[in-house]
């Protein structure tokens, strides 16, 4: 029997065999294995852009990845994607969307008409919404003006970007 502590939550633990090689006791590393397979179903990204990469995305385009964003990683916290229709910036948002959840982190994709018909058809719960969507380590806003065009929506929405930029939380705004 070996007493130990775990290397996240530092409670003590026992051990009756080897040691966990991570020292990671049996509540953290299921909450570590949770992270781990929170998919791209799970952060709201379309079917038609789960898997997309990189090389699928240029294929896809017929344009290579843009230099300036092929060291993007959250820094600056805000990034801006604008251009016609069929250019690629869902799918260039959704692609670092899928490059920051393949390191174990959390995040959000949603478009501005589906934001609009959720925070709609629960207005009286409208919080339960938005909360996930201020405190995701990276969420990715598609179109965020094509939602309604009513002062509600404009709030809600208002008080998503700003919270985020006073956190300094990333955030990628396609339009």
């Amino acid at each position: 029997m070996t007493l130990w502590n775990c290397s996240r939550c530092g409670e003590e633990q026992i051990a009756f065999a080897a040691l966990p090689e991570d020292r990671l006791c049996h509540a953290c590393h299921e909450a570590q294995a949770a992270l781990s397979r929170f998919t791209e179903a799970d952060a709201g990204i379309p079917e038609r852009y789960r898997r997309l990469t990189r090389p699928s995305w240029s294929a896809c385009f017929q344009r290579p990845w843009p230099a300036t964003r092929e060291s993007w990683a959250g820094s600056p916290h805000w990034l801006a994607i604008w251009g016609p229709t069929g250019t690629g910036k869902t799918g260039l948002a959704t692609v670092l969307l899928a490059e920051h959840l393949r390191t174990g982190k959390r995040g959000r994709w949603i478009s501005g008409p589906e934001l609009s018909r959720r925070i709609q058809r629960d207005f009286n719960n409208a919080e339960d919404v938005i909360a996930p969507l201020l405190s995701t380590s990276l969420l990715v806003l598609d179109e965020p003006l094509t939602g309604a065009s009513a002062d509600w929506y404009t709030e809600r929405l208002l008080l998503i970007t700003r919270t985020r930029d006073e956190r300094g939380l990333p955030t990628i705004v396609t339009s």
